[in-house]
Protein backbone atom coordinates (compact mmCIF):
# COMPACT_ATOMS: atom_id res chain seq x y z
CA UNK A 1 0.00 0.00 0.00
CA UNK A 2 1.21 3.48 -1.51
CA UNK A 3 2.06 5.79 1.78
CA UNK A 4 -0.22 8.29 0.11
CA UNK A 5 -3.17 6.02 0.60
CA UNK A 6 -2.75 4.96 4.18
CA UNK A 7 -4.50 7.02 7.30
CA UNK A 8 -5.01 7.21 10.84
CA UNK A 9 -2.69 5.72 12.95
CA UNK A 10 -0.75 3.85 9.64
CA UNK A 11 0.17 7.10 8.38
CA UNK A 12 1.36 8.19 11.50
CA UNK A 13 3.15 5.32 12.12
CA UNK A 14 4.73 6.10 8.76
CA UNK A 15 5.35 9.70 9.17
CA UNK A 16 7.30 8.80 13.34
CA UNK A 17 9.45 6.11 11.54
CA UNK A 18 10.40 8.75 9.08
CA UNK A 19 12.01 11.56 11.73
CA UNK A 20 13.00 9.20 14.87
CA UNK A 21 12.55 12.36 16.82
CA UNK A 22 9.35 12.71 16.32
CA UNK A 23 8.67 9.35 18.20
CA UNK A 24 7.30 11.46 21.03
CA UNK A 25 4.89 8.86 23.29
CA UNK A 26 3.02 9.77 27.14
CA UNK A 27 4.44 8.57 30.33
CA UNK A 28 1.00 7.95 31.71
CA UNK A 29 2.60 8.99 35.04
CA UNK A 30 -0.81 8.82 36.82
CA UNK A 31 -1.89 5.55 35.30
CA UNK A 32 1.29 3.81 36.04
CA UNK A 33 1.54 5.67 39.93
CA UNK A 34 -2.07 3.83 40.52
CA UNK A 35 -0.75 0.57 39.37
CA UNK A 36 2.12 0.71 41.14
CA UNK A 37 -0.21 1.43 44.43
CA UNK A 38 -2.43 -1.32 43.73
CA UNK A 39 0.57 -3.88 43.64
CA UNK A 40 1.69 -2.45 47.03
CA UNK A 41 -1.61 -2.85 48.52
CA UNK A 42 -1.70 -6.68 47.08
CA UNK A 43 1.63 -7.37 48.22
CA UNK A 44 0.92 -5.68 51.47
CA UNK A 45 -2.07 -7.99 52.14
CA UNK A 46 -0.54 -11.30 51.25
CA UNK A 47 2.41 -9.94 53.88
CA UNK A 48 -0.40 -9.36 56.57
CA UNK A 49 -2.19 -12.95 55.60
CA UNK A 50 1.46 -15.08 56.10
CA UNK A 51 1.74 -12.98 59.25
CA UNK A 52 -1.30 -14.67 60.71
CA UNK A 53 -0.96 -17.51 59.62
CA UNK A 54 2.71 -17.33 61.51
CA UNK A 55 1.32 -16.16 64.33
CA UNK A 56 -1.59 -19.13 64.33
CA UNK A 57 1.01 -21.86 63.92
CA UNK A 58 3.01 -20.12 66.71
CA UNK A 59 0.43 -19.75 69.58
CA UNK A 60 -2.20 -22.67 68.73
CA UNK A 61 -1.56 -25.59 71.28
CA UNK A 62 -3.15 -28.10 68.81
CA UNK A 63 -0.64 -27.29 66.40
CA UNK A 64 1.29 -30.08 65.71
CA UNK A 65 5.25 -29.59 66.72
CA UNK A 66 6.32 -29.42 62.93
CA UNK A 67 3.78 -26.64 62.41
CA UNK A 68 5.60 -24.59 65.05
CA UNK A 69 9.15 -25.22 63.69
CA UNK A 70 7.70 -23.13 60.48
CA UNK A 71 8.98 -19.72 61.26
CA UNK A 72 12.61 -21.17 62.16
CA UNK A 73 12.99 -24.29 59.95
CA UNK A 74 13.14 -24.08 56.28
CA UNK A 75 13.40 -27.90 55.85
CA UNK A 76 10.10 -28.06 57.22
CA UNK A 77 8.06 -25.73 54.48
CA UNK A 78 10.19 -27.59 52.03
CA UNK A 79 8.12 -31.31 53.00
CA UNK A 80 4.95 -29.47 52.94
CA UNK A 81 2.58 -30.21 49.83
CA UNK A 82 1.96 -27.55 47.27
CA UNK A 83 -1.63 -27.38 48.89
CA UNK A 84 -0.65 -25.58 52.00
CA UNK A 85 -1.66 -22.21 52.95
CA UNK A 86 1.90 -21.39 53.20
CA UNK A 87 2.89 -22.43 49.94
CA UNK A 88 0.20 -21.08 47.99
CA UNK A 89 0.46 -17.85 49.69
CA UNK A 90 4.55 -17.36 48.97
CA UNK A 91 3.71 -18.62 45.12
CA UNK A 92 1.25 -15.66 45.22
CA UNK A 93 3.78 -13.26 47.18
CA UNK A 94 6.68 -14.18 44.54
CA UNK A 95 4.47 -13.63 41.41
CA UNK A 96 2.50 -10.71 43.00
CA UNK A 97 6.93 -9.51 44.02
CA UNK A 98 7.95 -10.29 40.59
CA UNK A 99 4.99 -7.66 38.82
CA UNK A 100 6.22 -4.76 41.19
CA UNK A 101 9.68 -5.01 41.07
CA UNK A 102 9.54 -5.44 36.85
CA UNK A 103 6.93 -2.30 37.31
CA UNK A 104 8.90 -0.31 39.61
CA UNK A 105 12.34 -1.03 37.43
CA UNK A 106 10.28 0.15 34.49
CA UNK A 107 9.52 3.35 35.92
CA UNK A 108 13.05 4.38 36.81
CA UNK A 109 14.14 3.49 33.60
CA UNK A 110 10.76 6.16 31.99
CA UNK A 111 11.93 8.51 34.59
CA UNK A 112 15.61 8.81 33.45
CA UNK A 113 14.56 8.95 29.88
CA UNK A 114 14.12 12.30 27.62
CA UNK A 115 11.68 14.63 27.44
CA UNK A 116 11.21 15.73 23.87
CA UNK A 117 11.79 19.00 21.83
CA UNK A 118 9.53 21.58 22.17
CA UNK A 119 10.43 22.02 18.03
CA UNK A 120 10.18 18.15 17.68
CA UNK A 121 6.26 18.19 19.26
CA UNK A 122 5.13 21.53 17.59
CA UNK A 123 5.97 19.56 13.96
CA UNK A 124 4.17 16.56 15.22
CA UNK A 125 0.93 18.33 15.90
CA UNK A 126 1.60 20.88 12.61
CA UNK A 127 1.89 17.24 10.84
CA UNK A 128 -1.44 15.68 12.72
CA UNK A 129 -3.78 19.36 11.59
CA UNK A 130 -2.03 19.90 8.36
CA UNK A 131 -4.17 18.64 5.16
CA UNK A 132 -1.71 17.04 3.54
CA UNK A 133 -0.66 15.31 6.94
CA UNK A 134 -2.71 13.63 9.49
CA UNK A 135 -5.51 15.89 8.42
CA UNK A 136 -6.79 15.68 12.24
CA UNK A 137 -8.24 12.04 11.24
CA UNK A 138 -7.50 10.39 14.31
CA UNK A 139 -10.55 9.49 16.20
CA UNK A 140 -11.78 7.76 19.59
CA UNK A 141 -9.83 7.61 22.77
CA UNK A 142 -5.88 8.57 22.14
CA UNK A 143 -6.48 10.89 19.29
CA UNK A 144 -5.89 13.93 21.04
CA UNK A 145 -2.87 12.76 22.93
CA UNK A 146 -0.46 15.56 21.43
CA UNK A 147 -3.05 18.03 21.29
CA UNK A 148 -3.01 21.27 23.62
CA UNK A 149 -5.22 21.47 26.39
CA UNK A 150 -8.25 23.64 25.63
CA UNK A 151 -7.84 24.78 29.71
CA UNK A 152 -3.94 25.15 30.36
CA UNK A 153 -2.32 25.62 27.01
CA UNK A 154 0.48 23.67 26.22
CA UNK A 155 0.99 20.61 27.20
CA UNK A 156 4.11 20.08 29.36
CA UNK A 157 7.01 18.24 27.75
CA UNK A 158 7.97 16.36 30.91
CA UNK A 159 4.69 14.20 30.38
CA UNK A 160 6.22 12.79 27.29
CA UNK A 161 9.01 10.67 26.27
CA UNK A 162 11.09 10.93 23.22
CA UNK A 163 12.24 7.25 21.91
CA UNK A 164 15.27 10.13 20.03
CA UNK A 165 18.57 8.96 21.16
CA UNK A 166 20.42 11.48 19.26
CA UNK A 167 18.84 14.47 21.02
CA UNK A 168 20.22 16.34 24.67
CA UNK A 169 17.93 18.50 26.78
CA UNK A 170 20.73 20.68 27.70
CA UNK A 171 20.56 23.32 25.71
CA UNK A 172 24.98 23.93 24.64
CA UNK A 173 26.24 26.79 22.27
CA UNK A 174 26.34 23.98 19.67
CA UNK A 175 22.92 23.43 19.73
CA UNK A 176 21.69 26.84 20.02
CA UNK A 177 24.10 27.76 17.04
CA UNK A 178 22.14 24.85 14.77
CA UNK A 179 18.77 26.24 15.88
CA UNK A 180 20.00 29.75 13.96
CA UNK A 181 21.64 28.09 11.50
CA UNK A 182 19.02 25.68 10.44
CA UNK A 183 16.57 28.54 8.62
CA UNK A 184 19.71 29.27 6.47
CA UNK A 185 20.65 25.22 5.66
CA UNK A 186 17.41 24.15 4.80
CA UNK A 187 17.11 26.71 1.90
CA UNK A 188 20.56 25.92 0.81
CA UNK A 189 20.23 23.79 -2.94
CA UNK A 190 19.16 19.98 -2.27
CA UNK A 191 22.62 18.76 -3.76
CA UNK A 192 24.54 20.55 -0.76
CA UNK A 193 21.99 19.59 1.94
CA UNK A 194 20.31 16.29 1.23
CA UNK A 195 16.81 16.40 1.94
CA UNK A 196 14.09 13.57 2.74
CA UNK A 197 10.40 13.99 2.16
CA UNK A 198 7.31 12.71 3.53
CA UNK A 199 4.07 12.24 1.67
CA UNK A 200 2.44 13.38 -0.93
CA UNK A 201 3.61 16.05 -3.87
CA UNK A 202 2.49 19.45 -5.25
CA UNK A 203 2.13 20.61 -8.17
CA UNK A 204 6.03 22.00 -8.07
CA UNK A 205 7.05 18.17 -7.22
CA UNK A 206 7.80 19.54 -3.67
CA UNK A 207 6.31 17.84 -0.25
CA UNK A 208 5.10 19.69 2.44
CA UNK A 209 7.32 17.82 4.86
CA UNK A 210 11.19 17.87 4.46
CA UNK A 211 14.08 16.67 6.55
CA UNK A 212 17.52 17.33 6.50
CA UNK A 213 19.56 14.11 5.44
CA UNK A 214 22.24 14.10 7.65
CA UNK A 215 22.23 15.71 10.92
CA UNK A 216 25.23 14.79 12.00
CA UNK A 217 26.81 17.37 9.51
CA UNK A 218 25.03 20.05 11.15
CA UNK A 219 26.44 19.06 14.09
CA UNK A 220 29.81 19.25 12.90
CA UNK A 221 29.35 22.78 11.23
CA UNK A 222 28.09 23.92 14.92
CA UNK A 223 31.01 22.86 16.35
CA UNK A 224 33.64 24.31 14.14
CA UNK A 225 32.06 27.46 14.47
CA UNK A 226 32.28 26.96 18.08
CA UNK A 227 35.45 26.28 18.40
CA UNK A 228 36.33 29.21 16.28
CA UNK A 229 34.63 31.33 18.44
CA UNK A 230 36.33 30.03 21.80
CA UNK A 231 39.79 30.66 20.06
CA UNK A 232 39.15 33.81 19.32
CA UNK A 233 37.44 34.40 22.80
CA UNK A 234 41.13 33.03 24.06
CA UNK A 235 43.25 35.56 21.82
CA UNK A 236 41.52 38.43 21.92
CA UNK A 237 42.10 39.73 25.85
CA UNK A 238 45.56 39.02 25.30
CA UNK A 239 45.81 41.38 22.21
CA UNK A 240 43.89 43.45 24.13
CA UNK A 241 45.99 43.52 27.46
CA UNK A 242 48.84 44.90 25.12
CA UNK A 243 47.08 47.93 24.23
CA UNK A 244 45.60 48.80 27.69
CA UNK A 245 48.24 50.50 30.08
CA UNK A 246 45.69 51.12 32.72
CA UNK A 247 46.56 48.68 35.60
CA UNK A 248 42.85 49.01 36.79
CA UNK A 249 41.25 49.01 33.10
CA UNK A 250 43.44 45.60 32.69
CA UNK A 251 41.85 44.08 35.78
CA UNK A 252 38.77 45.08 34.72
CA UNK A 253 39.10 43.34 31.21
CA UNK A 254 40.93 39.85 33.16
CA UNK A 255 37.27 39.83 34.99
CA UNK A 256 35.43 40.24 32.11
CA UNK A 257 36.59 38.34 29.53
CA UNK A 258 37.65 35.45 32.54
CA UNK A 259 33.61 35.23 33.11
CA UNK A 260 33.13 34.62 29.11
CA UNK A 261 35.45 32.22 29.27
CA UNK A 262 33.53 30.61 32.01
CA UNK A 263 30.28 30.61 30.50
CA UNK A 264 31.28 29.27 26.74
CA UNK A 265 33.24 26.18 28.54
CA UNK A 266 30.00 25.71 30.42
CA UNK A 267 27.52 26.55 27.22
CA UNK A 268 29.70 24.83 24.41
CA UNK A 269 31.35 22.32 26.30
CA UNK A 270 30.21 19.64 28.72
CA UNK A 271 32.77 19.36 31.01
CA UNK A 272 32.25 18.80 34.63
CA UNK A 273 32.25 21.32 37.34
CA UNK A 274 35.77 20.92 39.17
CA UNK A 275 36.68 21.08 34.70
CA UNK A 276 35.23 24.20 34.13
CA UNK A 277 36.72 25.59 37.44
CA UNK A 278 40.28 24.25 36.20
CA UNK A 279 40.06 25.76 33.16
CA UNK A 280 38.81 28.84 33.81
CA UNK A 281 41.76 29.09 36.49
CA UNK A 282 44.37 28.54 33.83
CA UNK A 283 42.77 31.29 31.51
CA UNK A 284 42.89 33.69 34.51
CA UNK A 285 46.63 32.41 35.24
CA UNK A 286 48.02 32.95 31.63
CA UNK A 287 46.44 36.54 31.54
CA UNK A 288 47.85 37.41 34.90
CA UNK A 289 51.26 36.11 34.01
CA UNK A 290 50.91 38.74 30.81
CA UNK A 291 50.11 42.05 32.86
CA UNK A 292 52.58 41.03 35.44
CA UNK A 293 55.15 40.57 32.84
CA UNK A 294 54.19 44.02 31.04
CA UNK A 295 54.10 45.67 34.24
CA UNK A 296 57.72 44.36 35.29
CA UNK A 297 58.82 45.23 31.89
CA UNK A 298 57.60 49.07 32.30
CA UNK A 299 54.34 49.15 29.95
Amino acid sequence: MATEQKRGYQQLADFIAWDRNLAIFPRFCSANMLCLLHMQAEICELEERLEDLGHVNNNNTFSDEKRRRLCYDWSVLKELGSESPEKKLLAELRIKLAQYNQALTDQITLAAQKPPERSDMSYLQYWLQHPQGGASALRGPGSMTWSDLEDCGRRSLDDFVSLSPSRDVERTLTQWMLDALWPILRHLPRGVMPEREFGPHDESGKSAFTSMGDSRLFGSIADQISSFVATTLILIPVITLHFVQSADARLIIIVVFSLAFQGLVVLATEAKRSEVFAATAAFVAIQVVYVGSALGSGQ
